[in-house]
């Protein structure tokens, strides 16, 4: 699953969240320090988490 990274235009604080397409896409991502829903996703490079050995 893709790791997402967001930035609270409240609080300010930076965190990042692993998120299925459709959470993605569909569920509001809220700040853990403020509960705030105005986060901005950060531009990042991409990044997946899998449970699958190399």
């Amino acid at each position: 699953m893709p790791v997402y990274e967001y930035i609270c235009k409240k609080c300010h604080r930076e965190f990042e969240r692993v998120l299925t397409l459709h959470e993605h896409d569909d569920e509001p991502v809220i700040c853990p320090r403020c509960g705030s829903e105005e986060v901005e996703q950060e531009a990042t490079a991409f990044f997946a988490v899998t449970s699958r050995k190399s």
